[in-house]
């Protein structure tokens, strides 16, 4: 465990880097030096040796917005596939055809 603290808790040294938390998910939690202890269990910050450490409220706005924007996206595109599939099953609209006159003889 170079370049981190020792647990806060029981001072070993022998804790694992975490790759998700249930705060975190799998998207932030690499990022931000989550360290669970081999020895003890407890959680913490590997560089400030915070206990319990929380993800910071502009992660969770940039998260909350991913989801929302990949929901709304998924929305549309379902939207507009039925939409493609009622233009297919509803009945052909006849398109007006122009009158051209036909040529009479003199």
């Amino acid at each position: 465990m170079s370049g981190y603290v020792p647990c806060p808790a029981c001072g070993s040294n022998d804790g694992k880097k975490l790759m998700y938390t249930s705060q975190g998910g799998i998207l932030w939690t690499p990022f931000l030096n989550f360290i669970k202890c081999r020895s003890c269990g407890v959680r913490f910050h590997g560089k400030t040796g915070q206990l319990d450490p929380q993800v910071p409220k502009m992660m969770r706005i940039v998260s909350v917005l991913i989801i929302m924007s990949a929901l709304g996206l998924l929305i549309g595109f379902v939207m507009s596939l039925s939409s493609l599939r009622q233009r297919e099953t509803s009945s052909p609209v006849s398109l007006p055809t122009s009158h051209v006159p036909t040529p009479t003889r003199k």
